[in-house]
C-alpha cells in the first residue's frame, strides 16, 4: 500500500491530531498502522467530500462504506474510487427512513 503523492506531511499530522483527539477511538485501534492509515484515508475523503459540499449524511455513508471496502485492500484506491463515483455521481444511495434529502 502506498499513500498517494499529494498526502502531505501537514496532512498528516493533522489528521494524527484528530485521530489522537477522538474519545471514540481506543488508544489500542492507533497502534494498528492499517487502521490508522484507514482513518487517515477516511478523513482524506471527508475533506474532499466537504469541499465539493456534499451533504454529511452523505459523508458519513461514503466515509464508513470505504472504510468497511478497505479490508484487504488499499484504502487509498477504495477511498479514491468512491471520491471518483460521488464526482461523476454514479454512487447510488438507498434511501434511509427519516432522510432529510431528496
Amino acid at each position: 500500500m502506498t499513500r498517494p503523492n499529494f498526502i502531505s506531511h501537514n496532512d498528516i499530522v493533522r489528521w494524527d491530531n484528530n485521530l489522537q483527539n477522538d474519545p471514540n477511538l481506543h488508544p489500542d485501534i492507533l497502534s494498528q498502522p492499517i487502521i490508522v492509515e484507514v482513518c487517515y484515508a477516511g478523513l482524506w475523503i471527508t475533506e474532499q467530500l466537504q469541499q465539493l459540499q456534499c451533504p454529511d449524511e452523505y459523508i458519513v455513508r461514503i466515509q464508513y462504506t470505504a472504510g468497511m471496502l478497505s479490508n484487504g485492500r488499499d484504502p487509498w484506491e477504495v477511498h479514491q474510487k468512491l471520491l471518483d463515483g460521488y464526482v461523476m455521481n454514479t454512487l447510488q444511495f438507498e434511501e434511509e427512513p427519516n432522510s432529510t434529502l431528496n
